[in-house]
């Protein structure tokens, strides 16, 4: 594989991120995410996605993104899906045999900026469990004083305004509150803290605090991300002055794993946003 790789990327001129990984879509007929093109880009994607360690095994997994791999004519020369946060299979019918790269973030960081952003939104588990936020017991707050229940709203930072209305409920009825409560906390919320920048700061505050994955995924994250105004999140962070700390910056992962950032500028900021924390915890 090694002389099938250092072959085809002398050869190659463009690279075309796609959706999906292996299955029988023609790649012609997958969304184009993104591409990378010109001999600075390529080789960095070169240098990122070719040295590792081969497993002898491959993932069992279909990958969620690939890799097409062209000449100067256009014609196709090989592909490569992603798989996980840091493994790429290269050609898998051919080879079977997946490399772990030896640079994932930086990995990830290249194709965010090139219209793959959801690969850095991959890294929100590994970072949650380097900040000790993995799940324990209960999955899930329970509603009511103690411990366990009121006081993890005061821990995770929940805004001060929405903790007497959120303790009577769970963590998991906090992610799937009627319409008429969820609107009277949104707009009780909006009244306490009014300046759009000042709110968005709090509620990533308090999404980067919550523990991996259900709780994040299927319970107060699910109430944060829906008081959340989309369109404040990337520029509010970018204007914020310093680069995220790392609760933001997995409030910022979390995020962009259900965003629509279909604008390559926001994959370019989300790397750059994203990128102190993740060198410094998990590279």
């Amino acid at each position: 594989m090694e002389g099938w790789l250092a072959e085809v990327w002398a050869r190659t001129r463009l690279v075309q991120v796609l959706a999906g990984g292996e299955g029988t879509d023609p790649l012609d007929e997958r969304p184009l995410l993104g591409w990378i093109e010109g001999a600075g880009p390529l080789a960095e994607l070169h240098s990122l996605s070719t040295p590792g360690r081969f497993t002898g095994d491959v993932c069992r997994c279909p990958g969620g993104f690939t890799l097409s791999l062209h000449d100067a004519d256009g014609e196709p020369l090989g592909r490569a899906t992603l798989h996980g946060v840091d493994t790429v299979s290269w050609e898998r019918g051919r080879f079977g045999d997946d490399l772990v790269v030896a640079d994932p973030v930086g990995l990830a960081l290249l194709l965010a900026r090139y219209g793959a952003p959801g690969v850095v939104a991959r890294f929100s588990s590994p970072l949650a469990g380097a900040l000790g936020l993995s799940e324990g017991r209960p999955q899930f707050r329970p509603a009511g004083p103690g411990p366990h229940g009121t006081g993890l709203l005061a821990e995770r930072g929940v805004p001060e305004v929405l903790r007497p209305a959120l303790a009577e409920v769970s963590g998991l009825d906090a992610g799937r509150l009627p319409e008429a409560r969820f609107a009277a906390l949104r707009d009780r919320l909006v009244e306490a803290v009014p300046d759009a920048a000042e709110r968005t700061l709090a509620l990533l505050s308090w999404l980067g605090r919550l523990p991996d994955p259900m709780e994040a995924d299927f319970g107060e994250g699910l109430l944060v991300r829906a008081l959340l105004d989309d369109t404040h999140v990337l520029p509010t962070l970018t204007a914020h002055g310093r680069p995220p700390d790392p609760h933001l910056t997995l409030a910022l992962l979390r995020w962009a794993a259900r965003a629509s950032l279909t604008d390559p500028q926001d994959g370019a900021a989300l790397a750059t946003l994203a990128a102190p924390a993740l060198r410094r915890i998990l590279a």
